[in-house]
């Protein structure tokens, strides 16, 4: 196995891949399960996509395959998976905090003035002769 060819450094090295329709890259929004280095400097990465019908998904295989071989794997195996499934929760906590996702609300206090002092009735006749 080459150096090149360790686990922790193609992770980074996904990273070069961007999703073309959210523009960040595999790892940080969560897609990459696994990267395992196996006989014959053969990668195998485990991956699921932001849905299974994604329309890029042909696209983001073809480029983890060339990122990979490009480190001198031998031939790369993206296995796609679906369970787990994939949701905005796993992102890194530096790319939500980026998109602006997962941070809380803060609570709007509004301050209504006062309602107004009720209107008086003018008195009708019978009300000013019978009190």
């Amino acid at each position: 196995m080459s150096e090149a060819l360790q686990s922790e450094h193609l992770w980074e090295t996904l990273k070069q891949v961007i999703d073309p329709e959210i523009f960040e890259n595999i790892v940080d929004l969560g897609l990459v399960y696994g990267v395992d280095v196996l006989a014959d400097d053969q990668v195998r990465v485990t991956m699921t996509l932001t849905t299974p019908h994604c329309p890029m998904g042909p696209e983001i295989i073809e480029n983890v395959q060339k990122v990979i071989k490009a480190e001198g794997a031998t031939a790369v195996d993206v296995n796609i998976v679906w369970e787990p499934m994939w949701t905005p929760e796993m992102m890194t906590p530096e790319l939500k905090a980026q998109l602006g996702i997962g941070e809380e609300e803060p609570e709007l206090k509004i301050e209504l003035p006062p309602p107004p002092p009720p209107v008086k009735k003018k008195k009708g006749l019978l009300a000013r002769i019978f009190g």
